[in-house]
């Protein structure tokens, strides 16, 4: 009798567990400023080079193209969730590093809130491709090899 007693506390007990374990909450983080803690003080203007930065936080998500990557810029975020469940995302960080030839120019830390502030083009660029009218429609797909050989003319 005391064995039955022993088994069902003990079956109690992990049932309890499993059920309190569907609740925790799991935070993630992702990129180079949450998982270095990175004390942001320590990268000085003018004097902090590139070697150092990468050193420190690593190779950046992404360089600019249009000044020979004098621009660098690292995006983190951190997510909450519940295990196995779908997360929100509570915080975001961007930095961005600007270099004057090797050395540390300007740096600006931007979080979720000056995220949603930054201005973007407006501006559309039209992507239809060109219009082609019925008509040549039609007769391209009666005939749509008309070399024949694969659209290679003899």
């Amino acid at each position: 009798m005391n064995y039955i007693k022993l088994i069902l506390k003990v079956l109690f007990t992990i049932i309890f567990f499993q059920i309190n374990s569907c609740g925790l909450k799991v935070v993630e983080r992702h990129g180079q400023i949450y998982e270095k803690d990175i004390d942001f003080k320590e990268l000085k203007i003018g004097k902090t080079t590139k070697n150092e930065i990468i050193e420190s936080l690593g190779s950046p998500s992404t360089k600019s193209i249009f000044d020979d990557g004098q621009n660098w810029i690292y995006v983190s975020s951190e997510f909450k969730k519940y295990v196995f469940l779908e997360g929100k995302n509570t915080d975001q960080k961007v930095l961005i590093l600007s270099f004057n030839e090797d050395t540390l120019k300007t740096k600006e830390i931007l979080s979720k809130n000056d995220i949603n502030e930054i201005h973007h083009e407006e501006t559309i660029t039209d992507s239809r491709g060109k219009k082609v009218n019925w008509l040549k429609e039609f007769f391209t797909n009666l005939n749509p090899d008309p070399y024949g050989k694969g659209g290679q003319a003899e």
